[in-house]
């Protein structure tokens, strides 16, 4: 049986806190809550079922007239987060003596328990996938979720699925990208999704020790289908030629990512959570829970 995403005392500290949104942070600064319940906003919600004495305007009649039974429609109220993860899943992903896509996993687990004991909504998919929405009780189940997630076999598909979502959510959006950003495309262009809408948005970039420090020397042996085998000779010199090239392409997509108004956020696969935590605190993505 496989460890658990996070642990106990994992979970115990992270239902204390909260993902800060655009409007929820503006409201705090002046002393007061964005309603989180489910009031007479915009988009539908669920249905529930019909108690005397509820108002008879907010009676679902297509439902009554398919099933004879009353059901009332439920909204989001405005200032209700939407809380959207996203997994890269590609095949890089799933890399490292400490895995990235298990730690991309936890990280997305941490997030979304911050975000659920809160009474926010979750919806949490990899890139190319329809995501699922968790809201409420829903703590358990979405942890089993991710914990059966698997990487791509081969490229990713367009995020298109996600992208509604957070054009949906508008300002009441936080969004919560995990990526290695090998592939740039798909993560920037909900990045850039999320500012064009107002919400807020964190790029947590997971890397493996390995992939940014290898260690490796001596001859490597390159075969492409259809040539010959290639060797190469791994010295000293062409691996700080490899470090300057990482660290050059990390400092680009990391100004790419502060250009969209996103928090930019390192994660070391083998990093344990608290100092997610702390790196998230630092950004401002996240707020005590009161009481």
């Amino acid at each position: 049986m496989s460890e658990p995403l996070l642990s106990e005392k994992e979970l115990t500290r992270l239902r204390r806190l909260a993902l800060a949104g655009v409007r929820v942070q503006r409201a705090s600064a002046r002393g007061e809550r964005a309603t989180r319940q489910f009031g007479a906003g915009q988009e539908f919600a669920a249905h529930r079922a019909y108690i005397t004495g509820d108002d008879l305007r907010r009676v679902d009649w297509n439902v009554y007239g398919r099933l004879g039974q009353l059901f009332l429609k439920l909204f989001e109220a405005p200032g209700r987060l939407r809380v959207v993860i996203g997994l890269d899943a590609s095949p890089t992903m799933d890399f490292g003596a400490h895995n990235k896509w298990l730690a991309a996993r936890r990280t997305a687990a941490a997030c979304a328990v911050m975000s659920l004991s809160g009474a926010d909504r979750v919806w949490l998919g990899t890139l190319d996938s329809t995501p699922q929405s968790f809201e409420g009780a829903a703590e358990a189940r979405l942890v089993e979720t991710l914990s059966g997630m698997k990487c791509a076999p081969a490229a990713q598909a367009s995020p298109r699925a996600l992208l509604q979502q957070v054009a949906a959510g508008g300002a009441d959006t936080v969004l919560m990208l995990l990526s290695d950003f090998q592939d740039r495309a798909a993560p920037m262009a909900l990045l850039q999704e999320c500012h064009r809408r107002g919400g807020r948005a964190a790029a947590l970039c997971v890397h493996a020790t390995e992939e940014l420090n290898p260690a490796m020397e001596g001859f490597a042996r390159l075969c492409a289908p259809g040539f010959d085998d290639l060797k190469l000779r791994l010295d000293a010199r062409l691996l700080e030629l490899y470090r300057q090239e990482v660290s050059r392409l990390r400092a680009a997509t990391a100004a790419a990512v502060r250009a969209t108004g996103a928090a930019w956020i390192e994660i070391d696969s083998a990093a344990p959570m608290e100092p997610v935590i702390t790196s998230l605190s630092r950004a401002g993505m996240l707020a005590s829970r009161p009481g």
